[in-house]
């Protein structure tokens, strides 16, 4: 269960077309609980008022304080969006406009100091989007939203890699790619999972309350989430934020009967340097499943696992904790 706070009752309002008039109560149907979840999980909503406005917008969404712009074809039906079963509309506008609503506080009241923190605007709402959709369509929506993210990361990555903290690019429009927002969310994600729920939402109201109504560095996040955990964090924001890249695991195992166990072998194939977050692993067999913990310090890590028989296969990540890509599951 999430942590929440106080909350208070924001005035909402929709502006559309006359046309769209009759789509505008449905057609919105995740704002209200949106902006409520949001209220309680990070802090009170920081503005006067929000309005969701469905206009003239080169993108999807524009996050102005206090009055979001919609496409005007946010409510056109599109044969390739599954259908929410919580809210009866589109997924997708589900997670648009759970992440325009989250940038009333992550992009808005407190703004990135720099366009190499971008992430702290979009990677925050996209995943925050994920929560909304974690709390209401349930543990499966959830994983698939995330799943989704991440192939569409590693797919940037393979024709760009850079870091998400990038001080090169200089048409700023190239900033809004799949590293400061898919990439973004998985480095939440993987924050959350590392450090447990409670600190980490700690961290995260902590950071916001220092910040808001002025600007944040990925710095000041990082020291936030430090001083909520009690947990050093700098290798992690090097090796996630301001390197770039992820594990591209491969793993095998040998059977010793003689001493009645599996030597396993994990390499990671990646360019650069080793990720070194702790990996689970399922050891599945006939009649046994056991989790262990592998804590990589190189680029390539064997480990032996007592065992009574042979595993049949060996799982990378069960729960899908880190951002990765698997290039065998076992032999």
């Amino acid at each position: 269960k999430l942590p929440s706070i106080a909350r208070s009752i924001t005035p909402l309002s929709y502006y559309v077309p006359q046309i769209d008039s009759h789509h505008a109560q449905t057609g919105f149907a995740p704002a209200a609980p949106s902006l409520e979840m949001f209220s309680e999980l990070i802090a009170p909503y920081p503005y006067e008022k929000l309005a969701l406005i469905v206009g003239a917008t080169r993108f999807g969404g524009m996050e102005n304080s206090g009055a979001i712009v919609f496409t005007q074809t946010l409510f056109n039906p599109n044969p390739n969006d599954t259908i929410s079963s919580k809210f009866g509309v589109r997924s997708g506008n589900v997670s648009l406009i759970a992440h325009e609503i989250a940038h009333q506080w992550f992009g808005d009241s407190v703004t990135e100091s720099t366009w190499s923190d971008l992430w702290l605007s979009e990677g925050f709402a996209t995943y925050f989007a994920g929560l909304f959709i974690q709390k209401h369509e349930g543990e499966d929506a959830f994983r698939k939203y995330m799943q989704k993210a991440a192939e569409e990361y590693i797919a940037f990555e393979k024709r760009t890699s850079i870091p998400i903290h990038d001080r090169e690019t200089e048409d700023l429009m190239k900033l809004l790619n799949a590293n400061n927002y898919q990439k973004g969310a998985w480095v939440l994600h993987m924050l959350r999972m590392r450090l447990g729920d409670e600190p980490f939402f700690r961290g995260v109201r902590s950071y916001y309350e220092r910040h808001k109504n002025w600007i944040a560095s990925t710095e000041d996040f990082r020291m936030a989430l430090e001083q909520a955990s009690g947990k050093a964090l700098r290798d992690f924001f090097t090796r996630w934020v301001y390197e770039s890249g992820h594990p591209r695991y491969e793993l095998s195992w040998t059977w010793d009967s003689g001493r009645k166990g599996a030597s396993i072998r994990l390499k990671q194939l990646q360019a650069g340097k080793a990720f070194t977050d702790p990996l689970e692993l399922l050891l599945v067999g006939a009649n046994e499943r056991r989790s262990i913990t592998v804590t990589p310090n190189d680029k390539q890590t064997i480990q032996f696992v007592s065992l009574p028989q042979a595993p049949t296969r060996i799982e990378i990540d069960p729960n899908g904790v880190l951002l990765k890509e698997v290039a065998a599951k076992g032999l």
